[in-house]
């Protein structure tokens, strides 16, 4: 991966399959899909990158610590969005 800050992150980031998906973070492909259909993933024409990565962990993290089910995980994503955007926003004023 190249650390070069002008190279644009989509072009630099890996792309995995739903399998390798699957091996790395030790959540089944029906999980995942699950979660697709659900929009709690988005994944780049069937083929998952850095961020979908994180996206997942985060999920099955929320999952197991609270206990969420589905509609539950989408508003705590939503609301964590929310909160990364803010802090994005807020760190441009400075």
């Amino acid at each position: 991966m190249s650390t070069d800050p002008s190279t644009h992150p989509s072009e630099t980031e890996g792309r995995y399959t739903l399998e390798i998906v699957s091996k790395i973070t030790g959540v089944s492909s029906e999980t995942i899909l699950h979660y697709q259909e659900h929009g709690l993933l988005r994944p780049r024409q069937d083929t998952y990158d850095d961020e979908t990565l994180r996206t997942l962990r985060q999920v099955e993290h929320l999952r197991q610590t609270s206990g969420a089910h589905l509609s539950g995980l989408t508003l705590i994503l939503s609301l964590l969005n929310e909160v990364e955007h803010l802090r994005r926003t807020l760190r441009s004023r400075r």
